[in-house]
């Protein structure tokens, strides 16, 4: 397998995780009026956003390996959604993390009370993604190595002959 496809995993859970805290280091930093949880949060969000462009880099090059094998699949229509998805979210997040970036230099109130809203957005699309790819993972086995399934389940997979 790919080394950056391989990458994917560890990757996404840092787009997902940091993503999520950061919007809410932001509300609870709002919410209580503590700068500190509004710093904690600018900067968790920053790195989420970098993570968010290695995820969808990294998805792109799991996908390649695993589109073929699972055409005409429900596996392959919901890889599309997720692709779909993927090349949407880094743009996103970019974009909430420049209002971001301003905010942290021109702050305003009611434009920050909207960052926190489109930020809320933006997790649960967040969220949503991460769902959508484990479920490929957990329900359909995209992307792992071939195991008895004790199910009877199909398990698509990748052939790795140079893992043996």
């Amino acid at each position: 397998m790919d080394l950056i496809s391989q990458l994917h995993p560890p990757v996404v859970h840092f787009a997902v995780a940091l993503i999520i805290i950061g919007v809410l280091f932001d509300i609870a930093g709002f919410i209580l009026k503590r700068e500190d949880l509004k710093h904690a949060g600018f900067w968790t969000l920053l790195v989420g956003v970098l993570s968010m462009w290695g995820a969808a880099i990294t998805g792109h090059e799991a996908e390649e390996l695993v589109e073929d094998a699972i055409k005409g699949t429900a596996a392959y229509e919901l890889l599309e959604r997720h692709e779909g998805i993927g090349e949407i979210l880094p743009w996103a997040a970019t974009l909430i993390g420049i209002l971001r970036v301003y905010l942290r230099f021109k702050y305003n109130n009611l434009l920050f009370a909207g960052y926190l809203i489109a930020g809320l957005i933006l997790a649960g699309a967040t969220g949503l993604q991460g769902r959508i790819g484990g479920k490929l993972v957990y329900e359909y086995g995209v992307g792992v190595k071939n195991q008895t399934d004790l199910k009877g389940s199909k398990n698509y997979h990748i052939d790795h002959d140079d893992d043996d």
